[in-house]
């Protein structure tokens, strides 16, 4: 077991978030780091920057809640269709023509829920399709959207390859809702976080006005003008309502941290969800097929990984296009958390987030290292 002191963690953190603030990767960012010691988590947590830089400064607190982008898909989306799995309405088999019947194309009928949690369901990654859905009453968008990915061309045969998709996970939540029957914003609420307590510190984001102070701003709504802040960033997302499968959750550091702790304790068997079990979220941890993903989850790639180098080939994780992201990794019993607004400064700085996750990660785990180095630190 690795342990970390918070002192010397804290000091090589600041050396690499003074460096990153200055060369503007992110103009503010949280980090929350969990260990279990064998009979609790132990924690660290840390916050540099700012919420907001212009046209106000705003600075971050252990509250700011932070827009999680494709977080979403693991946090939100995968617990909700694991819930509705151990309830036998949905099984991983289950086609599109099953749930969708006559609605679903052809060459979309057997593609299946592990293919799309998967990503290996032959959908293109992205479509830009906010730009007609502003255009659509709200009454009728759903309806428009679906149809629009139903209609989509395959870019492979399903099952044959894996494209992170956002599409598919836009079909995943269509599902939730059709299955369910009810709102995906009210179900994943009502059944994965409110049993947990955590509903208040992960949540969709809110439709009217919010107040701007709790938040990471992210960028500038391209139709509105509006600062996003508060509102998601995903403009397919924010054209939707806000709420979808892919995009749309918001969380502060102690949330997302808190969450990993409940699914690392439920992987370790420490405890169980009251709607999925132990054995049916570690079927969701499994690689599918020869890519990095696992049913909703990535995993640690072998080269240049966005978790670095020292995790170990168990761990599971993701990422979001705000500059977020999480690692669990259940051998060394470990959870790091960094949250970002990367874009807040710019969309075009992908390059700068790109090389700062695994230096981030790296740094932490040698720290780590250097407080346990009876242990090698891959094992």
């Amino acid at each position: 077991m690795i342990f970390f002191n918070k002192n010397s963690l804290s000091q090589r953190l600041y050396a690499i978030f003074s460096s990153s603030l200055d060369k503007k990767v992110f103009p503010g960012a949280s980090v929350g780091i969990s260990q279990w010691n064998g009979s609790e988590y132990c924690h660290f947590y840390n916050h540099y920057g700012q919420a907001q830089s212009f046209p106000v400064n705003i600075k971050l607190t252990r509250e700011t809640f932070y827009d999680l982008a494709s977080l979403t898909k693991a946090l939100a989306t995968v617990p909700a269709l694991l819930s509705l799995m151990e309830e036998g309405k949905i099984s991983w088999n289950s086609t599109l023509f099953e749930i969708f019947g006559n609605e679903i194309k052809e060459d979309k009928k057997h593609i299946n829920i592990k293919q799309l949690m998967s990503h290996s369901s032959g959908l293109p990654a992205h479509k830009e399709y906010y730009k007609k859905l502003l255009k659509i009453k709200e009454s009728g968008q759903k309806k428009w959207l679906f149809t629009s990915i139903i209609q989509e061309k395959l870019i492979y045969s399903p099952g044959t390859n894996n494209v992170y998709s956002d599409l598919g996970f836009i079909l995943l939540g269509f599902i939730i809702e059709k299955i369910s029957e009810k709102n995906l914003k009210e179900y994943i609420e009502e059944k994965i976080y409110k049993p947990l307590n955590i509903q208040k510190s992960l949540f969709y984001g809110k439709k009217g006005s919010v107040e701007r102070q709790f938040y990471a701003a992210t960028g500038i709504c391209p139709w509105t003008g509006e600062m996003l802040s508060g509102k998601v960033h995903d403009d397919n997302c924010r054209a939707l309502g806000g709420v979808a499968g892919h995009a749309g959750l918001f969380g502060t550091i102690g949330g997302v941290v808190h969450w990993c702790e409940h699914l690392l304790s439920h992987i370790k068997g420490r405890t169980r969800h009251p709607f999925f079990g132990n054995e049916i979220l570690r079927q969701a941890m499994i690689k599918v097929g020869n890519s990095s993903w696992t049913s909703g989850f990535d995993t640690p790639s072998i080269k240049e990984s966005s978790s670095g180098r020292f995790f170990s080939p168990l761990s599971v994780g993701h990422l979001g296009y705000t500059g977020t992201s999480f690692w669990i990794d259940p051998q060394k019993e470990l959870i790091v958390v960094l949250l970002t607004n990367r874009v807040h400064l710019s969309a075009n700085n992908n390059e700068l987030i790109r090389k700062f996750r695994p230096l981030f990660h790296d740094t932490i785990m040698r720290c780590l290292q250097k407080e346990n180095n009876k242990k090698p630190l891959v094992s």
